[in-house]
C-alpha cells in the first residue's frame, strides 16, 4: 500500500489573448513557470507563436532528465566519484510524435558523458544499471500516472460578462 509523502499543488492560468502561453505557480516557491509552444509543436497546432517557449512536454522531458541526473550523480558521489559539470554532462531528449492525430511524448532518452578514474569504471557501470529504478520521475512516467480532473462552473451575471468581454480579467491570486 502506498504512503502519501507530499501533495504537490500547482496553480495554472492561461495568459490573456490567443496565445498558447500558460503560467504555473508551484505552491511554496516564488517563481512562475511560463509554458508555450515552439517548433514542431507549433506546426502541429498550425500556429506561429509570437513568443516561442518551452512546452509542457519539454518540462516533462526536463523533469525526468533532471531527476535521473540527480539520482545518478548522487550514486556517483556516494562512491567517491565526482559528478560536477567537469566530469558529468547530461542531455535529455524527448520524442514527440503524432499518434492517431494526437501529440504524444512517446519516449525520453537520457545521455550521459562521463570522465571517471580508471579504477572506478565498474562502480560507475553498477550505478548506471540501478539509477533509473531509483528516480521518482522516471518511475512515475514509466508506470503511468493517473490523471483525474474535476470542475466547478459558475455562471457570470450579465454585467460581469459585459465587463470582462473587452478586457482581460485580473489573474487569480496565488496563495502561499
Amino acid at each position: 500500500m502506498a504512503k502519501l509523502l507530499h501533495t504537490s499543488r500547482v496553480k495554472i492560468q492561461k495568459e490573456p489573448g490567443n496565445s498558447k502561453i500558460k503560467r504555473a505557480k508551484i505552491e511554496g516557491f516564488p517563481n512562475v513557470l511560463r509554458m508555450g509552444i515552439h517548433g514542431g509543436i507549433a506546426k502541429f497546432f498550425k500556429l506561429s507563436p509570437d513568443e516561442p517557449m518551452a512546452s509542457t512536454l519539454d518540462y516533462i522531458v526536463a523533469a525526468v532528465g533532471g531527476c535521473m541526473t540527480g539520482t545518478f550523480a548522487g550514486a556517483l558521489e556516494a562512491r567517491g566519484i565526482r559528478a560536477d559539470s567537469e566530469k558529468l554532462q547530461v542531455e535529455a531528449e524527448g520524442r514527440i510524435e503524432d499518434v492517431d492525430g494526437k501529440m504524444i511524448l512517446t519516449g525520453i532518452k537520457v545521455r550521459y558523458r562521463l570522465k571517471v578514474p580508471k579504477d572506478k569504471r565498474a562502480s560507475v557501470e553498477r550505478a548506471l544499471e540501478h539509477h533509473e529504478g531509483l528516480c521518482p520521475a522516471s518511475e512515475s512516467v514509466r508506470r503511468g500516472i493517473t490523471v483525474e480532473w474535476e470542475s466547478e462552473i459558475q455562471e457570470e451575471s450579465e454585467s460581469e460578462s459585459q465587463r470582462t468581454a473587452g478586457s482581460s480579467a485580473a489573474p487569480f491570486a496565488y496563495k502561499e
